[in-house]
C-alpha cells in the first residue's frame, strides 16, 4: 500500500513539473515600475508592491516620501503612488529595498513572514515564523 501511494505521488509530481516552477527563494517582491513624467514621479505598480510586502500602502508611501524628500499623493484606488517632484528611479528602488530590510524581513531568522503590531506607543515587527519581536522606528 505504501509503495502504491509513493508511486501516485511521483506521478503527480511528474505531471506538475512543467507547471510549477520551484526556486530557492520564495519571497520575490515585484520590481517597482517607476516613471518620471514632467515634474512628477509615478510608482505605477504601487498597490501590487504594497500587497506583496503585506504592508499598509500608506505606511510604505509615508516612508518613501520621507526617504526621497518629496510630498506624495495616492490615487483613489491606491494603485499608484505619485511624488510631486522628479525623483531618480534608482533612488526610489533603493529606498523600497531599505523599507523591506527594516519593516518586512525578520532580523533574527531573515524571513518575510512578519507583521507590524503596536505595543503601547511602540511599533513592533513580529515574526510569524520564529516568534521574535523587534522594535522598529515609527514612520
Amino acid at each position: 500500500m505504501r509503495e502504491e501511494y509513493l508511486k501516485m505521488l511521483d506521478d503527480a509530481y511528474e505531471s506538475l513539473k512543467g507547471i510549477i516552477k520551484f526556486s530557492g527563494e520564495r519571497f520575490n517582491p515585484p520590481e517597482p515600475i517607476i516613471k518620471v513624467e514632467g515634474r512628477q514621479t509615478h510608482v505605477v505598480n504601487f498597490k501590487e508592491l504594497s500587497s506583496a510586502l503585506n504592508r499598509d500602502p500608506k505606511m510604505l508611501a509615508r516612508f518613501l516620501s520621507k526617504e526621497v524628500g518629496s510630498p506624495y499623493t495616492l490615487t483613489m484606488d491606491g494603485s499608484k503612488l505619485i511624488f510631486t517632484t522628479p525623483v531618480k528611479p534608482s533612488l526610489v528602488k533603493s529606498r523600497i529595498d531599505k523599507f523591506i530590510e527594516i519593516y518586512v524581513i525578520c532580523p533574527i531568522c531573515h524571513r518575510p513572514d512578519t507583521k507590524i503590531v503596536k505595543s503601547g506607543k511602540i511599533m513592533v515587527l513580529k515574526c510569524l515564523a520564529c516568534g521574535a519581536e523587534s522594535p522598529v522606528k515609527r514612520i
